[in-house]
């Protein structure tokens, strides 16, 4: 306790009164009910916390000053510190990485819709639960191979009226076309080495995405779902489209809420909006047992590893590490980790919800995939589902 400078004379005091009175007693084993000097004031002895009361005088007994009962003082809290996180690897990971488990070239002609064994248009709108306000279609308008090696996504504003695309709050599934894909139901990875090249859309009313959910995401059995199932953001344009993050998200243990109250665990890219909408760029994972690394055109940028023992999560970007989980400063993260599991792929572009859908009337912008390809990494990488490992899809 720090005491302000017109209480020095009374600490003083306190201090003669607690030692005459534990030389007088040799060494009580407590101070409660020993006289003391000054009404207010506190001491520490022997592991208890002991206050100076006033005790009325009675028909028996005169008024005094004493000590009460005593509080106990609570131990110190010890903290354990751990491990630096190992640093980052330095190494371009595209150069020379192998040969792939599978990859997806979308090769064919243009206007055609991606192979349907491997991936399935999600269609639709207002079954997201994010507040995006897109109606996805598997339309060729939305949706299709442009006949050079690409995929495209188009988001569109259909509106002709006003206030049409400028509108401020705009009706869901009316105002805007998309895309939506996913490989659920047909193929599954575990762990391995992941990666898109991506040229993602212009304009802040996108918000384009590369990302996985758990195999369990729609099994029907308790505690699934989402956010129980996992879902791991490999590349997220958010911020108005102004920045790449990467995110995994898992339930708060004991409840269906996000980590975090609802925002997962986001690492921020070192990619600026400007340089991701103005070319091509390879986003990825490095994906082990209990570890996600996180990589932007073959280097890593960024960590999140599990620790089954503590259950806690440790972020490492760049230079930088936290640890969170139970009893830390956030706790709300860590706990489950359930990405050690298959999960699925899911490549599209919403509009509304974390994104601005204000634009004039016509405004559209294409989200291109140009391939995605999966390797082993560290001996780790399993596919399953509608494909043959080692033979390369193409249409």
């Amino acid at each position: 306790m720090r005491l302000k400078p017109q209480h020095a004379i009374v600490a003083a005091v306190l201090v003669a009164a607690t030692s005459s009175v534990i030389s007088a007693s040799a060494a009580p084993t407590s101070l409660k009910g020993l006289p003391c000097a000054i009404p207010g004031l506190s001491t520490t002895y022997k592991g208890y916390t002991y206050t100076c009361i006033t005790v009325k005088a009675t028909k028996t007994t005169k008024k005094k000053t004493v000590y009460n009962a005593g509080v106990k003082v609570a131990p110190p809290t010890t903290t354990t510190t751990k491990p630096s996180a190992p640093a980052l690897p330095t190494n371009n990971f595209d150069t020379n990485p192998g040969t792939p488990i599978w990859q997806e070239n979308f090769a064919g002609a243009a206007g055609t819709t991606p192979n349907t064994s491997i991936w399935t248009p999600v269609t639709g709108y207002g079954t997201y639960g994010t507040g995006e306000i897109e109606n996805n279609t598997n339309a060729a308008a939305n949706l299709s191979e442009d006949g050079n090696g690409n995929l495209q996504i188009i988001a569109q504003c259909v509106a002709t009226g006003t206030p049409g695309c400028t509108a401020s709050s705009q009706p869901m599934g009316q105002t805007w076309t998309s895309a939506r894909i996913w490989t659920e139901n047909n193929v599954y990875f575990q762990y391995g080495q992941l990666e898109a090249r991506i040229w993602m859309p212009t304009g802040s009313f996108n918000w384009p995405a590369f990302w996985m959910m758990g195999k369990n995401f729609n099994s029907g059995q308790t505690n699934t779902g989402w956010p129980y199932c996992g879902e791991l953001d490999i590349a997220e344009g958010l911020q108005g489209n102004k920045q790449d993050q990467a995110t995994i998200h898992s339930n708060i243990p004991g409840s269906a809420t996000d980590w975090a109250q609802g925002s997962g665990l986001t690492q921020v890219a070192p990619i600026t909006g400007t340089q991701m909408t103005s070319g091509w760029h390879t986003y990825g994972v490095l994906w082990l047992p209990n570890s996600i690394t996180f990589t932007l055109d073959g280097k890593a940028w960024a960590r999140v590893s599990y620790d089954p023992k503590t259950t806690d999560i440790t972020q490492t970007v760049g230079t930088q590490s936290a640890t969170y989980g139970p009893g830390t400063a956030i706790g709300s993260i860590g706990g489950d980790w359930p990405f050690n599991q298959p999960f699925f792929i899911i490549l599209n572009d919403a509009i509304g919800g974390v994104s601005s859908p204000i634009a004039p009337n016509g405004s559209s912008a294409t989200m291109r995939i140009n391939w995605v390809k999966y390797y082993k990494y560290q001996g780790q990488g399993t596919i399953s589902g509608n494909v043959t490992p080692g033979v390369n899809v193409n249409n």
